[in-house]
């Protein structure tokens, strides 16, 4: 016996057992080979053919198709199973074609691809309905079907539910046209218990409720993968015995392989019938000369690395795959799409730079070819392409025009159903509401690997199951049965597969929403097929650069600028990596990052690229170890005085990949490309290939004239390091990228704060930390305008910048269209009546205009905002009195009604609502006056590991909880002029405090700066918070005490290192500062940058070893100096 009939998660929303799940079933339960038959696509069919090939099992590889009936017009269920590897090819065109017609398939549009099939009538389906009524009918179907293939490869199912009477007429029906009976019964479901799960993943699908889950829990499960024992017991003492050896005889004669085919690119047509290599050779020379000219470099090197990869290239067949990527290239820059620098190991390839595929010069920065492109293993290159997100649609289309749509097609992916989202599908189908379901996904935390994690780990998440008025253990375990499952399908966000020939003969296809191809197979499933995979990344930071540099362009003083010849090691641009400053800088903008940043103080662009390289999981560990030797606080030691140079750039930390293969090569004598075999099996630990290569390493070594001892050391450090090393290759092009944004941001900040509001104007946390950095740079923001404004920011010839109606909240996007249309077309408005005279008709209301008042947008018209407010009415009455008529509306048009304007707190707050931001002050700006700048922080310049950072906060929002135990305590969202931080309150500060936290209100807080847990956000855990107004006391009681105070009797001089300044210690000393106050004068110099700082007076200090104890916990024992007088 063997299942023929089975439904997986594939089918999406209709089962819940993924392919491995059937296979091993099948196997626990005595079955030898089992058949997958998904509903019309062929999503699984990778798994489910591996799985069952690793479980040594056989697989059989089918479909259930829904067609329109062959005797009746309703549509019924075929099952279709491959026979042989025709039959395999035939049922992707099957599938393809169910997944790229809109028409209704019917048998006829069938009959081309049915060689190799068997053709199953299933249990449930036509036949069974006309066959007691209409036998002639149902003889001549059968007939029909057996004519097209022939008999011997069509089935009719039979099942152990049917009655006595069916069965013997189909029996009758077989002997009458040579077709055989097939047991069958349909599998959704591995086991019983499974039966509910599968109820509610079809609800999921169909939008619907269970209503009533306990009587739907006790349904009894009838498709379920019973045991081959049971089943063939079962259809046996029906007489059923040969419909079951027919199952045996399907599985026997089915043989077919998934085969990964030798990738066939699409032959490219080079002019005047050269050959592919020759036409790559004559790219790539012309290239070299135009990168080189006027380049003081050695050539020779150049042309001799050039050689080597167009030998290995054309050797092992690429040319064309490069000329491929050339010619999307060039189609891109002759298109003024503007291309990253490169990513992954491409910019490695001299070749790729030449042909300007890359921007990398791969010799001036050490990149390795053989970490592209290895002689010794021979796999397909992999060059992704960057493009801008607003661009990318270009290129695939040009991709379809040249190649053909059915070569060319994306790559699908699934989205599956994670912990979150699967309990609230699973809550909408027990029928909870939306509030119940909002607050049983909140009680969920955050960093909880999945859903047993989330239940084994959060009190509050049980008690909210506890407290569902539906049975929430059955909810949580439902769930965690569903969860991880296929829930839909979309695009994968780069991939591009490429072929020779269509694609359907290769894999399944489906049409996309665009009416283009996708695949129906994932990434992995198409790679292991032989494809052609090239990525095309949309990336929002080539659309942000391309807006900064038009913007540059338009300026006097920026006609000429060219971003790829800016100075790569420019001081102003690496003093923005020094504090941090790197909101809208690609790969730099995290918390963790800008942390990173102030700890190390890079001072070149290669710490750039080590600091992109070393903050990834893994790496990370090297951190302090990479920024202790840079600061000289921990020895520069490496095994052997040979790696020296090799390391010299990271410290001594092995940090690149590519230093792993120098070491390789230069201390053991291997190959670049065996360094590159080496430095693989150490990244994947693969135990056995390291084994057998270390005895090659220490053989070449001692050949090297090296001891043996040292190779082992040697041997044993790289390997320690290569688990974790990054491909410098692509750190080296993205920190380029990055490092060309943060020059613009250094040199031009209003064109680059104009490219980046745009790109996160829907944003608005993100737009907040950009205008408060751009106001600190010295940018003038201007508010929206009716006269001036365009729908995003604008930058004007005086470089203020200028907010778009897409700013202001509650405007609907064709009501600003339609106020820049009529402007562009007719000119400025006038005043407020010119205004809403022109106004559609269907816009001119109080609800629609209020937005822009509120928001500034008419003060043009010379009116305070409150009166324009209070006159809108009239103008729209008066201009419905006129009928539309602009001469009557003219004579009719109303007075502004002149009243007192809002208070400046009520236009602060209206402006926060509306654009999200403070525009003409700020709540917390009064108070900032008095309170002295070395005595807080800013938001914006917070570092994780600061255990005393003092900031001054408007408080935006309280959220109140409840602990464990019962007690009280609070979050705290708060904002400054540079950015917002959360803010955590445990119980006992909560109670001391609780009624200060007020929404509105102004306080200072200090505390420890940690990493919010599951999220790249930091928080303050805060220790003690006061008001405002209480803290700018402290500093004038300060005053008074310090006139009052004897002349001291001596000086501190305090040395601040790039570390301690990085770990807060400003934010300590001022602590210091407010418990040791005195009458010393103290001098500060800042490690960094050398700068001398003499403190003022309301900060000396008084002298004694409280005090110096104190300041050497902040700074370190030899940073500290008291010298009497």
């Amino acid at each position: 016996m063997v299942p023929l009939q089975t439904k997986t998660a594939f089918s999406l929303l209709q089962s819940p057992m993924m392919p491995s799940q059937l296979v091993a079933s099948a196997k626990a339960k005595g079955y030898t080979a089992v058949a997958m038959t998904d509903n019309d696509v062929l999503y699984g069919m990778d798994n489910f053919y591996r799985a069952a090939k690793s479980a040594d099992i056989k697989p059989i590889l089918g479909l259930t198709i829904t067609i329109q009936g062959l005797a009746t017009s309703q549509h019924y269920p075929i099952v279709l199973l491959v026979e042989n590897q025709t039959g395999y090819h035939n049922l992707l065109a099957i599938s393809s074609l169910l997944k790229t017609t809109s028409e209704a398939v019917t048998f006829d549009m069938l009959t081309a691809y049915l060689a190799g099939l068997y053709i199953v009538l299933p249990s449930v389906g036509e036949l069974p309905v006309i066959l007691g009524a209409e036998p002639d009918r149902a003889m001549a179907m059968v007939q029909g079907i057996s004519a097209v293939t022939d008999a011997n490869h069509v089935f009719l199912g039979v099942s152990t539910g049917m009655r006595d009477e069916l069965i013997a007429q189909l029996r009758q029906l077989a002997g009458n046209t040579g077709a055989r009976l097939l047991a069958l019964t349909e599998v959704d479901y591995a086991d019983p218990q499974d039966q509910f799960a599968a109820q509610v993943i079809r609800k999921i699908g169909q939008g619907e409720v269970i209503a009533n889950v306990a009587q739907a829990q006790r349904e009894p499960a009838t498709a379920y993968l019973e045991s081959a024992e049971e089943w063939t017991a079962e259809f046996v003492a029906r007489g059923l015995g040969d419909a079951v050896a027919n199952t045996d005889w399907i599985a026997e004669h089915s043989e077919f392989e998934l085969v990964k085919s030798k990738v066939t690119l699409p032959p490219f047509e080079t002019p005047n019938g050269q050959t592919s290599a020759d036409y790559l050779r004559e790219l790539a020379t012309t290239g070299l000369k135009n990168r080189l000219h006027g380049l003081s470099v050695d050539e020779t090197v150049y042309q001799d690395r050039l050689a080597h990869e167009l030998d290995v290239i054309v050797e092992l067949g690429f040319a064309d795959y490069f000329l491929i990527v050339w010619d999307v290239l060039n189609f891109a820059h002759k298109s003024a799409i503007r291309t990253g620098p490169g990513r992954g190991s491409a910019a490695g390839s001299l070749v790729a730079y030449t042909l300007w595929i890359t921007d990398v010069d791969p010799i001036a920065y050490d990149l390795l070819f053989e970490r592209f492109l290895n002689p010794e293993r021979a796999q397909m290159p992999d060059i992704d392409i960057d493009i801008p997100d607003n661009r990318r649609e270009e290129v695939l289309s040009y991709l379809h025009e040249k190649y053909g749509h059915e070569r060319v097609a994306q790559i699908i992916t699934f989205s599956t159903m994670a912990q979150r989202a699967v309990i609230r599908d699973v809550a909408r189908v027990f029928g909870l509401n939306p509030t119940q379901i909002d607050a049983l996904s909140k009680s969920m935390p955050r960093d909880a690997a999945n859903l047993e994690a989330a239940y084994e780990s959060s009190q509050p998440f049980r008690n909210a199951l506890i407290d569902l008025p539906v049975d929430g253990e059955l909810l949580y375990q439902t769930a965690r049965k569903l969860e991880g499952l296929p829930r839909n399908s979309s695009l994968h966000a780069a991939g591009v597969v490429l072929s020779a020939d269509p694609l359907v003969q290769t894999m399944p296809v489906q049409l996309g929403e665009d009416g283009r191809l996708v695949t129906q197979l994932p990434k992995g499933p198409v790679e292991a097929l032989g494809l052609l995979k090239m990525d095309f990344l949309a990336l929002s930071n080539l659309n942000i650069l391309d807006i900064a540099l038009r913007e540059i362009q338009k300026t006097e003083d920026g006609a000429n600028f060219n971003v790829a010849n800016i100075n790569l090691n420019d001081d102003a641009t690496l003093r923005l990596f020094r504090h941090g400053m790197t909101n809208g800088v690609f790969q730099f903008e995290s918390a963790g990052m800008k942390n990173i940043l102030r700890q190390l103080q890079p001072d070149s662009f290669e710490d750039i690229v080590a600091a992109n390289a070393l903050f990834r999981p893994g790496p990370m560990q090297n951190i302090p170890h990479f920024v202790a030797r840079k600061h000289g606080q921990e020895k520069q030691d490496v095994p052997d005085q040979s790696m020296a140079d090799i390391l010299a750039p990271t410290y001594g930390v092995i940090v690149y990949q590519e230093q792993v293969m120098r070491v390789a090569q230069q201390f053991a004598g291997f190959s670049l490309g065996g360094a590159d075999l080496l430095r693989r099996a150490m990244s994947k630990k693969d135990g056995a290939k390291i084994a057998a290569m270390k005895t090659d390493f220490i053989a070449g070594a001692v050949a090297n004239g090296h001891d043996e001892k040292v190779a082992e050391q040697v041997f044993g450090y790289i390997e320690t390091f290569a688990q974790y090393g990054f491909n410098r290759s692509h750190a080296v092009a993205y920190s380029k990228l990055a490092f060309q944004l943060a020059y613009i941001k250094a040199h031009y900040p209003a064109a680059f704060y104009k490219a980046v509001l745009n790109d996160a104007i829907a944003d608005k946390k993100k737009v907040g930390a950009y205008i408060a950095e751009a106001k600190a740079s010295g940018v003038k923001l201007l508010g929206p305008s009716i006269n001036h404004s365009w729908q995003g920011y604008s930058m004007n010839k005086q470089g203020e910048l200028q907010m778009g109606l897409a700013s202001i909240a509650g405007m609907r996007r064709d009501f600003r269209e339609s106020i820049l249309k009529e402007r562009q077309e007719n000119g400025a408005y006038k005043d407020l009546g010119n205004l809403i005279g022109r106004l559609e008709s269907k816009y001119r209301k109080v609800e629609q205009l209020e937005p822009l008042v509120y928001a500034g947008a008419l003060d043009e018209f010379g009116f305070n905002r409150k009166s324009i407010l209070a006159s809108l009415q009239g103008f729209i009455d008066a201009i419905g009195l006129a009928g539309e008529s602009m001469s009557l509306f003219a004579s009719l048009t109303p007075k502004v009604r002149e009243i007192e304007d809002f208070t400046p707190a009520e236009k602060l707050g209206y402006e926060r609502d509306y654009l999200g931001v403070y525009l003409s002050g700020h709540p917390i700006e009064p108070y900032l006056a008095a309170i002295p700048d070395n005595s807080h922080t800013d938001i914006s310049s917070l570092a994780v590991g600061m255990n005393q950072a003092t900031v001054v906060i408007y408080v935006e929002n309280v959220k109140k909880i409840r602990t464990k135990k019962g007690d009280q305590m609070a979050f705290v969202d708060g904002m400054d002029l540079s950015g917002s931080i959360s803010i955590t309150l445990f119980p006992q500060l909560f109670q001391r405090v609780a009624p200060l936290l007020v929404p509105e209100k102004v306080l200072v807080v200090t505390g420890k700066v940690e990493q919010q847990r599951g999220r790249d956000d930091i928080q303050i855990v805060a220790n003690t918070i006061v008001e405002a107004s209480q803290f700018i006391k402290r500093f004038e009681n300060q005053t008074e005490q310090v006139t009052a105070t004897e002349p001291g009797t001596g000086r501190w001089y305090l040395r601040i290192t790039a570390a301690a300044q990085a770990a807060g210690a400003l934010d300590a000393l001022n602590a210091v500062v407010m418990s040791h106050h005195g009458n010393n004068p103290v001098l500060a110099v800042y490690e960094a940058d050398g700068k001398k700082l003499a403190l003022g007076q309301r900060n000396w200090l008084s002298a004694g070893d409280a005090t110096m104890k104190a300041l050497q916990e902040v700074l370190g024992a030899n940073n500290v100096v008291f010298q009497a007088d």
